[in-house]
């Protein structure tokens, strides 16, 4: 019986050896077939625009392919993050969809080469939607098959192209420094060249780029001036050079807290209360400001007194200049993001004071142009605690992290904050009141007229 069931044991082994008969090479061998997050042809099937050219289009997804409808791109990498799919649009496009509220989804973002190429929220295994300039599109699976596309219009490997006419990135930044005696403004150019700052300049007043050429805007406590500099433009040849003025008495100080193409906002103070304005930069002077019907639109008006109303209730004091309620708006900074404010005035016994609070609105593309934040803020704080506010470029290729005492700036690869690559110290309540990009060939067009219009501090000189 003994020898029966060594026999047995030994007979058993022979058929394990012989089960796991295979070389080293063989048992570290990657599988065949890559898991992707999203595979196969997908078609743009609806949206919310008419006669918009991206209706129709293919987008086709394989494991080192991807194909937009125009161009074939190689190198390509896919990361997913899971988010809240109603956040994830209102903070990181400034699209409204409370119909998903709390819903969470897969975001998949397509990478050539490491560079970043289109984001995609994966609703089902057959639909998925794309946000494109702005805007969002469904798309349903029409093939799952990952069949060739090496013939389909034209191949960019590794984002040659797009590199040679996109890597490089110019930035105005506007800061206002208070003094004891009064309120200082400043302009920053930063260069940026394949996410490294190159060069940044600095000068006095508020340098504004706009669609009728570059502006240049001065005040001081009494009175705001904003000057046409772009003679050479056609749309100022056949006029006199433009320039507003407001005079403001010396009870009523202002003070700028955003500028943008359109539109500046300002905090007044007229008398003992300090009100808030927006007002169009091309007519600063006009006493009233702009009504937030007249900013965003008339049914935005009753939108407004139901979000006023509820800080109305906290309120144990006199509510002041209720002539200007809807007038009383600005800007605030929110989660990297732009958002309309409200303001509330009021009086306890012989103290004057007021409440911000946010509208919940998002300002027309009028007064913020871009407002796009490609890196998350809780991922810019996991890398830089210190942070309070963050901008990323359209290139998605540079960062600006605000912090207490300074601005640093941070090279952005696949989506994350890399390595810092320049700063710009700030004081004790300095604020930062315009952001303006540009990219590409504008870039460059950029950096001559702030140099040519401007007396420029060199904060750090570009390589010869």
């Amino acid at each position: 019986m003994r020898r029966y069931i060594i026999l047995l044991l030994f007979s058993f082994l022979f058929i394990l050896t012989g089960c796991n008969d295979f070389t080293n090479a063989e048992k570290v061998k990657a599988p065949k077939n890559k898991l992707i997050p999203i595979k196969g042809t997908y078609r743009v099937e609806s949206s919310d625009y008419i006669k918009d050219d991206l209706m129709g289009r293919s987008f086709v997804f394989k494991e080192d392919e991807f194909w937009d409808g125009v161009d074939r791109f190689n190198n390509i990498t896919y990361k997913i993050k899971l988010v809240d799919m109603s956040e994830y649009l209102l903070y990181g496009y400034k699209i409204q969809n409370n119909i998903n509220k709390g819903r969470e989804v897969e975001v998949v973002s397509v990478l050539s080469g490491g560079n970043f190429l289109y984001d995609f929220i994966k609703v089902d295994s057959e639909n998925i939607m794309v946000i494109y300039n702005n805007k969002l599109y469904r798309l349903k699976k029409t093939n799952d098959e990952s069949f060739n596309i090496s013939s389909w219009k034209r191949s960019i490997p590794n984002l040659k192209k797009y590199e040679q006419n996109f890597k490089d990135t110019a930035l105005y930044l506007s800061i206002r420094h208070e003094e004891e005696e009064k309120t200082v403004y400043k302009t920053y150019y930063i260069g940026v060249s394949n996410g490294e700052v190159n060069e940044i300049y600095c000068t006095n007043d508020i340098f504004l780029p706009r669609k009728s050429g570059f502006w240049r805007i001065s005040m001081d406590d009494y009175k705001i001036k904003v000057e046409n500099i772009s003679k050479g433009q056609e749309k100022v040849e056949s006029r006199k050079e433009k320039i507003e003025t407001m005079f403001i008495n010396e009870m009523n100080k202002i003070k700028i807290d955003y500028v943008g193409n359109d539109y500046m906002a300002l905090e007044e103070k007229q008398g003992n209360v300090d009100v808030l304005k927006i007002v169009p930069v091309d007519n600063p002077m006009q006493n009233k400001g702009v009504n937030i019907s007249d900013l965003l639109g008339q049914e935005y008006k009753s939108l407004f007194e139901d979000v006023r109303k509820k800080i109305l209730k906290d309120i144990r004091g006199t509510v002041l200049r209720e002539d200007l309620k809807y007038e009383n708006i600005g800007l605030m900074r929110k989660n990297g993001g732009f958002w309309i404010k409200g303001r509330v005035n009021y009086q306890t016994d012989y103290t004057t004071s007021y409440i911000d609070f946010n509208t919940g609105f998002i300002p027309p593309k009028k007064m913020v142009a871009y407002d796009n934040l490609c890196v998350q803020m809780k991922d810019i704080k996991d890398r830089v605690p210190q942070a309070i506010d963050a901008y990323t470029s359209p290139n998605k290729d540079i960062a600006v992290i605000v912090l207490p005492k300074a601005v640093e700036f941070y090279k952005i690869k696949n989506l994350r904050l890399v390595d810092k690559v320049g700063e710009i110290k700030l004081h004790n309540q300095d604020k930062i009141i315009m952001v303006e990009w540009s990219t590409g060939n504008y870039a460059n067009l950029w950096r001559e007229s702030f140099i040519k219009n401007n007396s420029v501090e060199v904060i750090k000189e570009g390589k010869q």
